[in-house]
């Protein structure tokens, strides 16, 4: 019997020991002072809109001299999320306090310019960004009938809002433009005319190219590629001065 009561106490001291050392470990972690501040920023390119340096800076603004234990990491997030062009990111402290942040870069795919000469970005999922001084992606243009008094960044377009509605369908005809390969290659800006109607730039043609609604867009540019391949070796090609595709089943050309 005393020789289990024995037992039982070494346990219980053990424990007790073990409790003692891990409070003492956590504190004296806790109260280890930031080593370094690591940057990690996931894009498709070596540089984009977010500069390491710039976020270094606010960080270190942050917690330059802090303790391990005093590192608010609401107020990094905060930090962080102020910035437009960042889409998520996360911090922590490893064992050799040292503060990883990593981040993730918004990717536009197009360029809207308005008709006040403002311009924003759209991403794949449709959401608004503003432009940079220091950094200017190589993305599709699309310019003409585009509203960008009212637009709010960092949000996603919405069919429902009148002044979104034509940056949208911008965004369509993109995604249309992107799963045709040929027109992919060829294509170089998209305009939205006084009629809402879009029209594409396609390289080496010099005719106005008009799509019209996003209708059957698919059809469209495919019926677009096959004339354009068909009439490539020919001069009457560069006699059109308009091409129309916004007819069902039709191409409606007019000469100069």
């Amino acid at each position: 019997m005393v020789k289990k009561i024995f037992s039982i106490l070494a346990w219980v001291v053990t424990g007790a020991a073990l409790v003692a050392l891990f409070i003492f470990a956590r504190e004296n972690y806790l109260d280890t002072p930031i080593r370094s501040v690591n940057v990690d920023i996931d894009r498709n390119a070596d540089s984009g809109f977010v500069k390491k340096e710039v976020v270094l800076a606010d960080i270190n603004t942050l917690c330059a001299t802090a303790k391990i234990g005093t590192v608010n990491m609401a107020s990094i997030s905060k930090q962080l999320k102020s910035n437009p062009w960042i889409e998520s990111s996360s911090s922590f402290v490893d064992l050799d306090a040292n503060l990883n942040v990593k981040l993730k870069e918004y990717e536009p795919v197009m360029r809207v310019f308005g008709t006040n000469g403002q311009s924003a970005y759209v991403t794949a999922e449709g959401v608004l960004l503003p432009v940079s001084r220091s950094h200017t992606p190589h993305v599709l243009i699309a310019s003409g009938n585009f509203n960008l008094d009212s637009i709010q960044f960092n949000h996603k377009l919405c069919d429902s809002i009148e002044v979104e509605r034509n940056i949208l369908n911008a965004k369509y005809v993109l995604e249309a433009i992107e799963r045709n390969s040929f027109m992919k290659n060829n294509v170089g800006q998209i305009y939205c005319n006084g009629r809402n109607e879009f029209e594409i730039v396609a390289k080496g043609i010099g005719s106005r190219i008009v799509i019209g609604d996003t209708c059957s867009i698919d059809d469209k540019l495919k019926r677009l590629e096959i004339f354009i391949e068909q009439k490539a070796n020919s001069l009457e090609i560069k006699s059109f001065k308009t091409i129309n595709l916004k007819y069902k089943n039709q191409i409606v050309c007019t000469k100069r």
